[in-house]
């Protein structure tokens, strides 16, 4: 989630002036489905309808169980088997398409947060391969999303320490924590955005968007209660990326199509990808 024009304005009062945001900020979300290969003139500059997403989802294959667990059809939910797959976070410059199609993943989410003035750049840290690529700030994003062994964990930004985990970025806020509300219903008061979210659960991993404005206190609350209806052990929920940066592409079974929302072409901070177990 970017910070606003406000604190950009904000800012003038004591510098020259503030650069102009690039183009794409300005770009409208996207989500639909993309048939392979990608013809040049594919463009990504409509919505599909919430039921219509959804379906396209669902209608990419077997390998990954899609959900809307609201009768608003706002959230989508993917399923990640932990048995079937295995997380790895992507770093600066992450373009969806080419990790679907050519790095042989399976599903995206979500992206690093980012200041205004630069789409590329992640707020806090971010590590790859053992390597901060981004140094951790000390405030702002509270959850640390870690990779390694195969495993994903979400842990508080002062549980973590250099060599805990391969790879790692700085997120937030965290929504659920040991299986409960980690929102504060104040937290309506604040601007509802457009989401994407993590979930670590006893077998599974979730990986979600929010294809309208919500509150996170709202998500948390659909999430916890879709969890005990499905009788799902999720300890936590953490907030990836708001608005402009939220993405959620999964690639289907047989790869020859691509349900997106958020432009998948555009470069990203850092992403969570999911690819299947080497058989």
């Amino acid at each position: 989630m970017r910070t606003t024009r406000a604190a950009c304005f904000a800012l003038a009062i004591l510098f020259a002036g503030c650069e102009e945001p690039a183009p794409r900020f300005e770009a409208p979300l996207a989500s639909g489905v993309v048939t392979l290969p990608m013809l040049d003139t594919q463009r990504f500059d409509a919505m599909m309808s919430p039921s219509g997403l959804i379906a396209a989802f669902q209608g990419s294959g077997s390998a990954v169980a899609v959900d809307a667990p609201e009768v608003r059809n706002s959230l989508v939910i993917a399923h990640l088997m932990r048995a079937e797959f295995e997380p790895v976070i992507l770093g600066a410059n992450s373009i969806a398409m080419d990790a679907l199609i050519d790095g042989g993943h399976t599903l995206i989410v979500g992206s690093g947060f980012v200041s205004v003035f630069d789409p590329v750049s992640p707020l806090g840290l971010l590590q790859l391969d053992g390597k901060v690529q981004s140094e951790l700030t000390p405030h702002g994003y509270t959850r640390i999303l870690g990779v390694g062994d195969g495993e994903l964990r979400i842990i508080g930004r002062r549980d973590y320490h250099p060599g805990l985990f391969e790879s790692a970025i700085q997120v937030g806020p965290g929504v659920v924590e040991q299986g409960k509300l980690d929102i504060r219903p104040q937290e309506r008061e604040l601007p509802p955005y457009i989401r994407a979210f993590v979930a670590t659960c006893d077998d599974r991993w979730l990986a979600g968007i929010a294809q309208a404005p919500m509150h996170l206190y709202d998500v948390g609350e659909s999430l916890v209660a879709y969890f005990a209806s499905n009788s799902l052990a999720c300890d936590e929920v953490v907030n990836l990326s708001g608005d402009r940066e939220a993405l959620l592409a999964l690639i289907s079974d047989d790869r020859r199509s691509i349900a997106y929302f958020g432009n998948p072409t555009l470069p990203k901070a850092s992403v969570v990808a999911f690819r299947a177990h080497a058989r």
